[in-house]
């Protein structure tokens, strides 16, 4: 199992965890990589905000891991780019 390091992205942590596995095709049994990425943020009081297992397998342990990587920060993005709901109600006072 590979679990590297990444720098904090946009103030959020990243983990990315890579399993070996097996799958089974017409030519026998092949090795595959599965994926879960997990955001955390130090501003939440039990600091996760999603774990997420990608339902993908992958062909290179590299692979898996960069796509977990860009996912999280897909995820991470779509966050900060969402109004909160606070801003939006003191847009509407008069």
């Amino acid at each position: 199992m590979s679990t590297p390091s990444y720098r904090p992205y946009r103030n959020c942590t990243v983990d990315v965890r890579v399993t070996p596995g097996r799958t089974h095709a017409l030519g026998g049994a092949y090795r595959r990589y599965r994926v879960v990425w997990t955001v955390s943020s130090p501003g939440r009081p039990d600091g996760q905000v999603v774990s997420f297992p990608e339902q993908f397998d992958f062909l290179s342990e590299q692979d898996a891991l960069r796509y977990g990587e860009k996912r999280a920060h897909t995820f991470i993005d779509s966050l900060f780019s969402t109004p909160q709901r606070h801003e939006l109600d003191s847009d509407h006072v008069a």
